[in-house]
């Protein structure tokens, strides 16, 4: 096979090319990476609330009660925000015939609809901060007199986030 003078320098340039552009790739690739040693943190320690209730009132059919939880931040180092109150369940104490519990206890509503909308954020140790229910707890309009000197307890769950 015979090539000429000028097809030998068309390979040579093509050639010459490809070597540039490959160590063009090889300049931009160079990379440096640091990586750092472990670095410490902690979270803060939140120590539960304390909450109390009491509900004002002793109820006949169809009457409604309040409920005051008493809230209290234990914490002395972050302020807590009440996020949210729930009913929980309601406990039959006592009634004159032991066997109308189940009834009595179907008797009693429990709700949040009357409580302050406004959440409070309670201050570094704040303690006795009143949160009102209003009309939190019912006794339904048809309840008989099978309820009659009952005596019960609610329960509630508050839910709190620690603030800055």
């Amino acid at each position: 096979m015979h090539v000429s003078k000028k097809a030998k320098s068309v390979l040579v340039i093509a050639a010459a090319g490809t070597i540039l552009g490959v160590s063009g790739l090889a300049i931009a690739a160079f990379v440096q990476e640091s990586t750092a040693g472990g670095v410490s943190g902690s979270a803060e320690a939140m120590v539960p609330a304390t909450v109390t209730g009491a509900q004002t009132g002793t109820l006949l059919p169809g009457e409604k009660a309040y409920v005051t939880l008493t809230l209290s931040n234990p914490n002395a180092n972050v302020k807590i925000k009440l996020m949210s109150v729930t009913p929980g369940e309601v406990v039959i104490d006592s009634v004159t015939n032991p066997a109308d519990t189940a009834y009595c206890h179907g008797q009693i509503e429990l709700s949040t609809l009357g409580a302050d909308p406004l959440l409070p954020t309670l201050a570094v140790s704040e303690a006795n901060f009143p949160y009102k229910l209003t009309d939190a707890v019912k006794l339904k309009d048809d309840t008989d007199i099978r309820c009659q000197a009952m005596t019960y307890h609610t329960t509630w769950t508050a839910q709190f986030q620690a603030v800055r």
